[in-house]
C-alpha cells in the first residue's frame, strides 16, 4: 500500500518561491554622514583599573606557594613586608 509523500503538502520545496533582495541606495550626503559617525567606548574608572590589572604579567605560582609556606611556618615577616609592598604599590600606581 502506497500512501504518497509523508513530508507535508507539496513536499520539501518552498511554497512562496525565492525572495529577491534589493539594495537600498543612499545619497552621497547620507553616505558621508554615516561614514563620519564612529563608535566610541567610554570606560568607567573601575573598568579602567580592571583593564590595567589584566595587562599585568601572570603570577608566579611556585613563588606564591613558597611564600605561603613561609607565612604558615611563621618565618615570613608579614607586617614589615606588607608595609613595604604597599609603599611600592602606591609609588608605582600614584594615579589611582
Amino acid at each position: 500500500m502506497d500512501i504518497g509523500k509523508t513530508d507535508g503538502v507539496g513536499g520539501p520545496s518552498r511554497i512562496d518561491g525565492p525572495n529577491r533582495i534589493t539594495r537600498i541606495k543612499m545619497s552621497a550626503a547620507a553616505a558621508a554622514n554615516a561614514a563620519s559617525k564612529a563608535d566610541t567606548v567610554a570606560l568607567s574608572a573601575k573598568a579602567s583599573m580592571v583593564s590595567k590589572a589584566m595587562s599585568l604579567p601572570a603570577a608566579r605560582t611556585e613563588r606564591m606557594s613558597e611564600i605561603k609556606k613561609l607565612i604558615e611556618s611563621g618565618r615570613f615577616e608579614t607586617d614589615a613586608r606588607l608595609e613595604g609592598a604597599l609603599q611600592k604599590f602606591f609609588i608605582e600606581n600614584g594615579d589611582l
